[in-house]
């Protein structure tokens, strides 16, 4: 059982408590999400490795092509079921920080008789990021090519930037709060994916500013904590470009490999574990605020 605020709290209490909740919960958090995300990390450094190595050859001969692309294709099959297994995992997580049941084990049993709905609103909070990320490509291309009409376009191209920039932050945000609550919302309750999106919705833009700033601030607080973790690859791979001479065509070796689908795998389990730790508790917090969740369980208790 975990011990959730009982009343509304401030943006960074919110996140010291998913961070707090990590550190003394560490081992049970690493033995739900170990296995899916390492496999998750060795297939993706298998797919890297097979169009690595299928460039390297500079061979357009067909067989050796096909073998390549098999490969990769299976990889990728086992980095979907590896996807669906983890969204199953934090969904029994965010039950489990909720204390809907006493065990785990049956957290997990609810995400897996409800996985169907719990897919569509975990596909959803892939494909609308990526949606995001795909319009506001095409406005800074669009944007970068009026910089070819003279002194007045680069102007232009300046400003429409920095306008853009700042939207696709706020854009970009509103797409991580908005599907995050989604998915808390039908990880708590037995509703339908498309009442989890709607009730995703109303809890998002009931404090649209405050939530903005509580995602930033999260993101912001997991990538410092695990830019550490990443930190001794960056270091070996710039060492292996130096030591080999070119840093345009690195042929990295297979340790450096290996340190950096174990340091992907942990950096995976701590994100995941804080981000979803925090939007639980936020969500909680909206809720409190919003529909007066904290009187209700203390005119429960």
């Amino acid at each position: 059982m975990f011990d959730l605020p009982d009343s509304p709290r401030s943006l960074g209490d919110l996140v010291g408590l998913g961070f707090r909740l990590i550190r003394k919960n560490w081992k049970f958090v690493i033995s739900i999400f170990l296995v899916p995300s390492l496999i998750f990390s060795l297939a993706m450094a298998g797919v890297e490795f097979c169009f690595v190595h299928w460039a390297g050859a500079q061979s357009m001969d067909v067989n050796w092509f096909v073998i390549h692309m098999a490969a990769g294709f299976a990889l990728a099959i086992i980095m979907i079921a590896c996807q669906w297994e983890i969204a199953l995992r934090s969904c029994a997580y965010i039950r489990c920080v909720l204390n809907s049941e006493i065990a785990y084990e049956d957290c997990y049993a609810y995400a897996r008789r409800r996985q169907w709905p719990v897919m569509v609103v975990y596909g959803v909070s892939f494909l609308f990021p990526v949606l995001v990320l795909v319009v506001w490509m095409v406005l800074f291309l669009l944007t970068i090519n009026l910089g070819k009409f003279g002194l007045i376009g680069k102007v232009l191209a300046i400003f429409f930037g920095f306008l853009e920039g700042l939207s696709f932050v706020a854009a970009f945000s509103f797409t991580m709060l908005y599907t995050a609550l989604c998915f808390v919302s039908i990880s708590e309750a037995e509703v339908s994916a498309r009442e989890a999106l709607s009730n995703g919705y109303q809890l998002s833009i009931s404090a649209l500013p405050r939530g903005l700033s509580y995602v930033c601030l999260l993101a912001a607080s997991i990538f410092i904590l695990t830019l550490p973790l990443y930190m001794p690859v960056i270091l070996l791979g710039i060492w292996e470009g130096y030591v080999q001479g070119r840093m345009e065509d690195i042929q990295f070796p297979l340790y450096l490999r290996a340190l950096e689908a174990a340091s992907s795998c942990a950096i995976n389990i701590i994100s995941l574990g804080v981000a979803l730790s925090g939007v639980t508790f936020y969500f909680r917090d909206v809720k409190m605020r919003r529909q007066g969740l904290d009187i209700l369980e203390a005119m429960k208790r």
